[in-house]
């Protein structure tokens, strides 16, 4: 099994292979090598060879529980109940497995984290384009250190290594952002100022800000939109902040400014009935 996990290691060398796809091909030889080293401890068993083959199978049992703590951490980015990774980084003092945990408890976190601003059928819900003002870009700035404070602005790149963050930087040719495609707000709203439709939001009603101001819906201006429909705040994402890009030598990062993705679902108005 381990010349197969050689072998493996050693073909894969020739591609770049980001280590969370390698970390799931062994797990997968792994799993397959793991009932041969069975196959040839029963067949010890059978022949009389009891303590060899009882070693082999202690060795199998071993090493699916192996294989079980990275099919956890590899497929289903969660933390086995029995992952021994903590406590081995206590003994070894080794940071990057406590730093590993706190990102798996971040994303977990933020998994399980969700607007209670309702849900609206797909159909009824499309891309608005929002300005962002200096002021608005402070307030976008402030609610993410609320956010940062409070453990749901995850600055981790998703997992990814430098270097995969540099690939994808080099591939797309645009900054690759710390928070990834961005976090949900806690509480927005939509609000109509001055002729203007205002998006606010912030950790709550109580502290929202105002964060943009929405132009258009779709491929109709906000004016004509708001007189055929009733118009909501269906998701608001903060986007941008720390980021990197491809330099000469390596990654650079530099913070970039904070903007919001709306999308607005929408339903018709009842007509206006007219007293005849």
């Amino acid at each position: 099994m381990l010349s197969l996990l050689d072998m493996a290691n050693h073909f894969l060398g020739y591609f770049n292979v980001n280590t969370k796809l390698k970390g799931r091909i062994y797990t997968v030889l792994g799993f397959l090598g793991d009932w041969y080293l069975l196959y040839v401890g029963w067949r010890f068993i059978q022949n009389g060879g009891y303590v060899r083959g009882g070693l082999i199978v202690l060795a199998f049992l071993f090493l699916m529980y192996c294989t079980l703590v990275n099919f956890y951490f590899y497929f289903l980015k969660k933390r086995f109940v029995l992952d021994p990774s903590e406590r081995i980084a206590q003994v070894l003092g080794d940071e990057r497995l406590k730093e590993q945990d706190n990102r798996f408890s971040e994303r977990d976190r933020l998994s399980h984290f969700a607007p209670a601003t309702g849900l609206y059928d797909d159909k009824q819900v499309i891309p608005a384009k929002v300005e962002v003002s200096g002021t608005q870009h402070k307030n976008l700035a402030q609610i993410a250190a609320e956010l940062k404070d409070a453990q749901l602005l995850p600055e981790d790149y998703a997992g990814a290594s430098e270097a995969e963050v540099l690939a994808q930087a080099k591939e797309t040719g645009k900054p690759v952002f710390a928070i990834g495609d961005g976090v949900p707000l806690p509480f927005f709203d939509l609000r109509e100022e001055s002729e203007h439709f205002v998006v606010y939001g912030g950790m709550n009603q109580m502290t929202a800000l105002p964060v943009g101001r929405i132009t258009r819906v779709g491929l109709s201006d906000i004016k004509t939109a708001n007189a055929k429909f009733k118009l909501f705040v269906a998701t608001a994402v903060l986007q941008g902040g720390t980021a990197k890009s491809a330099g000469r030598s390596g990654a650079i990062e530099r913070q970039l400014p904070y903007t919001i993705k709306v999308e607005v679902a929408f339903s018709e108005k009842a007509p206006v009935k007219t007293n005849n």
